[in-house]
């Protein structure tokens, strides 16, 4: 009988040490979200409208109300997940339908003589775009949903979960240049730009539809026109050779684009309060002493 009790009481003092361990862990964990939640940034996250989760409405306005309380921490901190996530989803759907239109016009341009070099020109640009512009932001917004997720008492990012929602499709954007399986460019052989080209395009349209099966059952959009980008850019530049003024349009859509990826940077990641090593391409969450301001010296450099 003492055997026994004594056993019920080291389980006892035990299960009392892990829990409050595991509570001092979570309190830390709140206190490093709610600082980050401190940020402007979250307040402008208003293109979408709600989230579902485990048959949960979360809408952001009540996700983004701190003190957190300590038992409401994981819960909130996947919602925010997901809620970034498919804010980020629904940048990337804007970006690659104005890539999969430009592929057939780079594509139409090789194949008429007269304009073949610019056909090149416009290949080779647009392969920079996605090289020195896109796949940078893939990496940082993936960064920025792990580091907020690592926050988690039970992270997906180091668990044996297969589907990460939007997670892993930013991976395979920022690997998006090595899963084409490119060969060299070569002005010698349009064959090259032609293939590129087409799996380019394919690739475009596989994304696109990835997105959709990932955010169908979380994401709520505010409504939105996956072409708007495309148009308002278009649009801009036929009233630019309009005033005759001689631009050549891929040169006008990677400034556009650097523009744009700017813009996404600072307002859906650094105005979030996530920090950015360039060394190591990873993303950190600020501890409540670091300084509040974010270092948006990266979008100065892409």
């Amino acid at each position: 009988m003492f055997s026994l009790r004594l056993v019920n009481f080291y389980f006892l003092l035990f299960s009392v040490i892990f829990y409050t361990k595991a509570l001092r862990s979570l309190k830390k964990n709140v206190n490093q979200l709610d600082t980050l939640l401190t940020y402007s940034g979250w307040k402008n996250l208003n293109d979408v409208h709600f989230i579902k989760y485990c048959k949960t409405t979360y809408y952001l306005q009540n996700l983004i109300k701190i003190p957190t309380p300590i038992l409401n921490g994981d819960k909130k901190i996947r919602a925010l997940s997901i809620y970034l996530g498919c804010s980020y989803a629904k940048i990337m759907n804007y970006l690659f339908v104005v890539i999969s239109i430009v592929t057939k016009i780079c594509d139409e341009r090789i194949k008429q003589e007269e304009v073949l070099i610019d056909g090149f020109i416009c290949t080779e640009e647009l392969i920079n775009i996605i090289s020195r512009l896109i796949v940078p932001m893939a990496i940082m917004m993936k960064g920025s949903m792990d580091a907020l997720d690592l926050l988690h008492n039970k992270p997906w990012t180091t668990s044996d979960r297969p589907y990460y929602l939007v997670n892993p499709l930013l991976g395979k954007i920022g690997n998006i240049l090595d899963d084409l399986n490119k060969p060299k460019l070569s002005r010698d052989d349009r064959s090259i730009y032609y293939s590129m080209l087409e799996n380019l395009y394919v690739c475009c349209h596989r994304t696109l539809y990835e997105i959709n099966i990932v955010t169908k059952n979380y994401c709520e959009f505010v409504p939105y026109d996956m072409n708007c980008l495309w148009e308002d850019w278009y649009q801009e530049y036929k009233a630019l050779i309009d005033q005759n003024e001689k631009l050549f349009f891929i040169k006008f859509l990677t400034k556009k684009i650097k523009d744009y990826t700017k813009t996404v940077i600072r307002e859906k990641y650094f105005h979030l309060g996530f920090k950015f090593d360039p060394i190591t391409e990873e993303t950190f969450i600020p501890t409540p002493k670091e300084p509040k301001e974010p270092d948006l010296e990266f979008i100065v450099e892409i």
